[in-house]
């Protein structure tokens, strides 16, 4: 019988840089191409889930821990018909939700978000198969929160009364490959009221005719 022939350790060498030249190779068409496009429109997509899921649980929660309802932000003074915002408490609950957003995204930042490769293909039953991306998210600075108010007539005595806060934040998407800051912004309606006033005795409309 022959004996078989070892493979010398001097082809297995090269043949161990071969493998990685082409995982390199690939990795950089990855990036040049048209799947890599696809990635990062997925992270995109997946980061402002994200970021929308810890500004809800921020306001969320804030209201629980202030105890208040959507009246509690407007004070009405039934003497002379008026309505006013609850400007103090209104600030401060911005300013909560502003610490909970920023602390909810520097929790997040310490975990990986992966993308499996088999989602590119857009096909349900692969869409959790192949090697993962990881990427990263970090939050870059405070989260922007204020109010804006608006009164809209509905009739001859009521107006459409609504408060509500915007949300601005600039998030850093990091991956192996690449980084890149991406901003999200949300208007959440903290108030949508109609308010009745003092039907008057005579009332008359212009128009057109």
């Amino acid at each position: 019988m022959k004996k078989s022939k070892k493979i010398p350790f001097s082809f297995k060498l090269f043949f161990t840089f071969l493998l990685l030249c082409c995982f390199f190779f690939f990795i950089l068409m990855l990036y040049d191409s048209k799947i890599f496009s696809t990635v990062i429109e997925i992270s995109h997509i997946q980061s402002k889930t994200t970021a929308n899921t810890i500004i809800d649980t921020a306001v969320q929660s804030t209201i629980q821990d202030l105890n208040i309802t959507s009246s509690d932000f407007f004070i009405e003074k039934q003497q002379n018909d008026t309505v006013s915002v609850n400007t103090i408490l209104i600030n401060s609950f911005c300013s909560t939700v502003s610490m909970a957003i920023t602390k909810g995204m520097e929790q997040i930042a310490e975990e990986n978000i992966s993308i499996p490769l088999g989602v590119i293909t857009g096909i349900e039953m692969f869409s959790n198969t192949g090697p993962s991306i990881p990427f990263y998210l970090k939050p870059m600075g405070l989260a922007s929160v204020d109010y804006e108010t608006s009164f809209t007539a509905e009739g001859i005595n009521q107006i459409n009364f609504k408060i509500w806060i915007n949300v601005a934040m600039d998030i850093k998407i990091v991956n192996p490959l690449r980084s890149e800051t991406m901003s999200v912004s949300r208007k959440i309606m903290l108030v949508d009221t109609i308010i009745n006033g003092t039907v008057p005795e005579r009332y008359m409309t212009l128009g057109n005719g």
